[in-house]
């Protein structure tokens, strides 16, 4: 027993010692994302603003090496063309410029390019909506890290808005060109940083507010399609509970390009939602919009508006279970 003993402490303090080794080999800084500053909202259209500060602790020297920042966006914002940055340092000023589709992001698994790579690590975060990009930029110079070092970086962001309302939670991501997504000693984080913002809005633009912040009632996947895509309606009656049973059929109306209105409210097997195997109250439907609503050649739904109704169709349930407001879809696939 004391023979054996004595060999796992030999073991332990190797591995001890084998850590400390591989610390001061493989870590390069250590990168920190202090603090965001932005508003709670902006107009449609406006100018989103944001400062970003930052700071690393260096512990091997490096040469050439870039600041990166990377952003969480809704896809309409269209980010990539409409993003300006600049920063301040310790080591340096002057402007964050995109990087490449090109270049791929250091120890990203998959060899990926910085966006995809930012996406397949952190997805769309706490956002509930999967219609978001990660964008991503670094500084255009480059630089030599000595060790010791501690930099401190403030980064100005400047984005122009999309026209559409709404709510969504920002993302952030802070790391360097020479590490990427490295997890050190299985990580995360000590080489790069991430956080998301509290819910963000967008007021006073076009169409139906998009919410990625709350649980929706009821949502259409995919989000981006037209009327002649296959759809599938979800409606969770758990969210908000209302007086609708295990009975639920869709009552909808399309408007018509054309300015006229198809409406589809029967309480059939055509029209009947099935309740999700192993939910308690998630109910969906498949369907294709044009054979639903009975189009001609000629005719195209730009929106849909719509109810949950019971059997009978006496009981109808809209926004927030109200009888008088429907919900609403409006097609957008660019």
């Amino acid at each position: 027993m004391k023979i054996v003993r004595k060999i796992c402490l030999t073991t332990q303090r190797l591995a001890h010692w084998l850590i400390i080794a591989l610390s001061s080999t493989l870590i390069v800084c250590c990168v920190f994302l202090d603090s965001v500053d932005q508003a709670s909202s902006v107009q449609a259209g406006e100018v989103f603003e944001a400062t970003l500060t930052a700071h690393v602790n260096a512990a091997q020297e490096r040469s050439n090496v870039r600041f990166v920042i990377g952003i969480l966006l809704p896809r309409s914002w269209r980010a990539a063309a409409n993003t300006k940055m600049t920063y301040t340092s310790d080591f340096g000023s002057g402007e964050l410029v995109q990087i490449p589709s090109s270049v791929r992001a250091p120890n990203s698994g998959n060899n990926l390019a910085w966006s995809p790579a930012l996406m397949n690590k952190f997805g769309i975060g706490p956002n509930l909506i999967d219609d978001m990009e990660w964008v991503v930029f670094w500084t255009r110079e480059q630089y030599n890290i000595v060790n010791g070092d501690q930099v401190e970086i403030d980064a100005k962001i400047s984005i122009r808005t999309g026209e559409q309302n709404m709510r969504f939670k920002v993302g952030y991501f802070v790391g360097s060109s020479e590490d990427g997504l490295n997890d050190f000693l299985g990580g995360p984080g000590a080489l790069y940083k991430s956080m998301f913002s509290s819910c963000f809005e967008v007021t006073d633009g076009e169409g139906d507010i998009i919410d990625f912040c709350n649980p929706p009632q009821t949502f259409l996947t995919p989000f981006r399609s037209s009327d002649n895509d296959i759809l599938t309606l979800t409606f969770d009656r758990e969210i908000l509970p209302g007086p609708l049973g295990d009975d639920i059929f869709l009552c909808a109306t399309a408007e018509l390009a054309d300015g006229t209105f198809k409406e589809v409210c029967q309480q059939d097997a055509h029209s009947r939602l099935t309740l999700l195997t192993g939910t308690r109250g998630r109910f969906e439907i498949t369907f294709w919009p044009r054979q639903h609503f009975a189009l001609t050649a000629g005719e195209s739904i730009i929106r849909l508006t719509y109810y949950f109704t019971d059997a009978s169709g006496a009981i109808k349930v809209g926004y927030a279970n109200s009888p008088d407001e429907p919900f609403t879809h409006t097609f957008r696939c660019d």
